[in-house]
């Protein structure tokens, strides 16, 4: 028996997304949060200087070269 991939299952249905949206709150309020997740200039200001780490990119997944 051949497996289907679990990329091609979906997780939910359109209507459970509708129902999760639709049951989302307009306003957030983290006050533990670095910024306003609600305004969209801070959230981008925060994110500016991000940098993205793929996998085998972090510095402890690298091979460390031997010295002698």
């Amino acid at each position: 028996m051949k497996r289907e991939l679990i990329s091609k299952m979906p997780l939910f249905t359109k209507e459970q997304i509708e129902a999760a949206i639709a049951a989302a709150p307009d306003y957030v309020d983290d006050p533990e949060s670095p910024y306003d997740p609600n305004n969209e200039a801070e959230v981008k200001a925060f994110w500016a200087n991000a940098k993205r780490v793929m996998p085998g990119e972090h510095r402890f997944q690298q091979k460390q070269k031997k010295s002698r």
